[in-house]
């Protein structure tokens, strides 16, 4: 399995948003742009939803099981 890891950034970036700071703060925290943090937030997200799409497919059952599930991707 693919593990998309986080740069240090990218965590400094996560760490002031779960910290409920807004994306002008944190840069100036951090010393970069508003552009810059919020281009970080969108690598997060793409890393963070490649990860779940990729382990939601590994997990996908691709038998007859599926009928049995409510929901079948």
């Amino acid at each position: 399995m693919t593990e998309y890891k986080l740069t240090e950034r990218e965590r400094s970036v996560l760490h002031g948003f779960a910290q409920g700071l807004e994306a002008d703060a944190i840069a100036e925290n951090l010393g970069i742009t508003t552009e810059q943090v919020e281009q970080i937030s969108l690598n997060i997200l793409h890393k963070l939803f490649t990860g779940a799409v990729h382990q939601l497919t590994a997990a996908t059952p691709t038998d007859a099981s599926c009928e049995e599930e409510l929901v079948c991707v």
